[in-house]
């Protein structure tokens, strides 16, 4: 685990200079603050920070081939190397015991090819001395970020924003079209950065530069095969997945730990860590006077189950006040949901501790685990109502009085008929929305820029004609998992030099998840019902029949508190250093109908702080 950047000057061929790497290699320090790697030849400079995690002391980078030709660095970890170092060994010499080096004999044999052999999170750099070709490469989820730069024939390159700022030349110039996204959703997806000049590198994509061109590919696609499978055979061949994946992921030179919440995912991964006779360690996050919002007590009844050595840990407003600033300098990019920064605090609490946390992500991505996919199926049946039905079904949410509960009644009713007059995507999408397009109007002088659906709609041509509840779990394993979950959970986890895991991100699960039919991913008010009955055997009652809840906090109600104050001074710093930028007095108007209980908008609001925080630092 490290971060990786680097420069190649693929159509002047100007030499690079070492000294060009070091500003941005400092930025990324935390990532990996066990070593330092570099490569400087020619045209083409790379670094890297290292986080030893696999043979600690033979596995510095760049790694190469055995002439020396090749040249590959890693940031993320490889769960099957050990089987590819079998497979590679009667024709390669290993110099070391690390996952890096099979990635370059691989590269020697496949070329790009390799990456289909790759069960990992990973982003990846290979020079090719040879051809003079750079070659980049992110795994199929997205576990691991890479942001680039294509400017004037020169390529940049890095696991984090703020590194790749750090390179002379490349501009922090406002992508309006990304801000209008950000305003939409709270986070900003590929292939858009906040910065008109800079771009993600999409999830199971590589990018290759060399021969005064570049040229981006998909390489992998999650493709929907349904099998026709039983309930108890589909819950059988998941639990064989789960248990393989978490098998694999276990492999380490240093300690780990789980993630721990009363969701089924991550209690998952400790029930099966304990069939592998792994006795976990494990770290839950409540909330200072957090009411339904705490996860504390079913966390619990897992880790008293399975014995583990459990840690809880508690945040509340003071923590966002000292947290969020710094998280939002460390993305360089606005991030609106907060949730992140209790992950952050756990990291910061099990470091010292663990160097590896596995986390429950991805599983309502693979298996059906949203209530916006039971809307979804009950929408269908709201838009043949008659128009004015459908109005007074509307003004009776309206009508209900605002609670700042976890998930309560008056959200999820306004939620569903705001959303469910459009049609399906679309209303997938508003059910999700944060300011809509006449609220970003009155906010943004100049109004939206784009389309928001179109960064959805992007991916629709891959799952035309796709069952409905087939093409939503497509958008968001493509959308929100990699862009808004993810990527907040790499950085809040980096900036403390801690590794997060994702098992049911692994290869077997995934392709398992395209093969399990949608009947038993949903199976009526039923999320992951495959889920549950995989793992019925394993976890308390209550764990496998709650409903999903999701990793939210009650920010609704500390912004009508002790964050109240520091909203407001979000705004009036923002308003200082940038007069007539936005509409502050919308984002009062926002805080003051909050706090008077007109409305929750705890979600607009910590959007709008989350922009404010990262203008006064990198915007005009």
């Amino acid at each position: 685990m490290c971060g990786i950047l680097g420069r190649i000057n693929y159509a002047s061929k100007k030499p690079v200079s070492e000294a060009e790497l070091k500003r941005p290699l400092f930025e990324m320090f935390h990532r990996g603050p066990d070593d330092e790697g570099l490569l400087v030849d020619r045209h083409c400079g790379l670094g890297m920070r290292r986080l030893k995690i696999i043979d600690l002391e033979g596995g510095r980078q760049p790694v190469y081939s055995e002439d020396g030709s090749l040249a590959v660095f890693l940031n993320g970890e490889i769960y099957n190397y050990r089987e590819l170092r079998r497979e590679l060994e009667p024709r390669h010499k290993f110099r070391t015991n690390s996952d890096t080096e099979v990635i370059v004999h691989l590269y020697e044999e496949l070329g790009e090819a390799c990456l289909e052999k790759l069960n990992g999170m990973f982003a990846l750099a290979v020079w090719d001395a040879r051809k003079e070709e750079l070659f980049l490469a992110r795994d199929r989820a997205g576990i691991k970020p890479l942001f680039y730069a294509d400017l004037n024939g020169s390529l940049y390159f890095a696991s984090e924003l703020r590194s790749l700022l750090a390179f002379p030349g490349v501009p922090r110039e406002l992508d309006r079209e990304a801000l209008t996204d950000y305003l939409s959703f709270y986070y900003i997806s590929s292939p858009r950065s906040i910065y008109k000049h800079i771009r993600r590198l999409p999830q199971g994509h590589c990018l290759k530069a060399g021969a005064g061109k570049t040229e981006l590919r998909r390489y992998w696609n999650y493709t929907f095969k349904p099998s026709k499978m039983s309930a108890a055979d589909a819950a059988a061949r998941v639990e064989d997945a789960l248990l393989n994946s978490v098998r694999r992921q276990l492999v380490s030179d240093v300690p780990l730990g789980v993630f721990l919440s009363s969701g089924l995912d991550s209690t998952a991964i400790v029930a099966m860590m304990a069939k592998l006779g792994v006795r976990a360690k494990t770290y839950t996050v409540g909330y200072d006077g957090g009411g339904t919002f705490n996860e504390l007590a079913g966390a619990r009844l897992v880790a008293q189950k399975y014995r583990t050595e459990h840690h809880d840990c508690l945040f509340g407003p003071a923590d966002v006040r000292s947290d969020l600033p710094a998280a939002v300098s460390r993305f360089a990019e606005p991030h609106g949901d907060w949730t992140y920064l209790a992950m952050g605090r756990l990291s910061a609490q099990s470091r010292p501790d663990i160097t590896v946390a596995l986390t429950g992500a991805g599983g309502d991505e693979l298996f059906g685990g949203y209530p916006t996919l039971i809307a979804a199926r009950f929408g269908r049946y709201y838009r043949f109502l008659p128009g004015p039905v459908k109005t007074a079904l509307r003004a009776a949410a309206d009508r209900l009085p605002v609670s700042t509960e976890r998930l309560s009644l008056d959200f999820k009713l306004k939620s569903f008929t705001r959303g469910a007059a459009f049609q399906p995507e679309l209303a997938h999408l508003k059910y999700k929305e944060i300011l809509t397009p006449e609220e970003i109007s009155a906010f943004l002088p100049g109004g939206p820029s784009g389309d928001t659906f179109d960064v959805f709609a992007q991916h629709l041509p891959q799952v035309a004609g796709r069952p409905l509840l087939d093409r939503l779990l497509y958008l968001d394993l493509n959308v929100f998992l990699p862009y808004c979950s993810l990527h907040a959970t790499d950085l809040v986890t980096m900036m403390h030099s801690q590794e997060a895991r994702v098992p049911l991100l692994d290869n077997e699960m995934m392709d398992l998840s395209a093969e399990v039919p949608m009947a038993l991913k949903l199976s009526g008010f039923s999320t992951k019902h495959v889920m549950r009955l995989a793992l019925r055997k394993y976890l308390p009652e209550e764990i496998v029949k709650m409903p999903k809840k999701g990793f939210v906090m009650p920010t609704a109600a500390w912004l009508k508190g002790d964050l109240r104050t520091f909203a407001l001074d979000a705004i009036s710093a923002a308003r200082e250093k940038s007069p007539g930028l936005y509409n502050y007095a919308f984002a009062e108007k926002l805080l003051e109908d909050h706090c008077a209980g007109r409305a929750d908008n705890a979600r607009k609001l910590a959007c709008l702080v989350s922009l404010f925080l990262w203008q006064a630092e990198y915007g005009a």
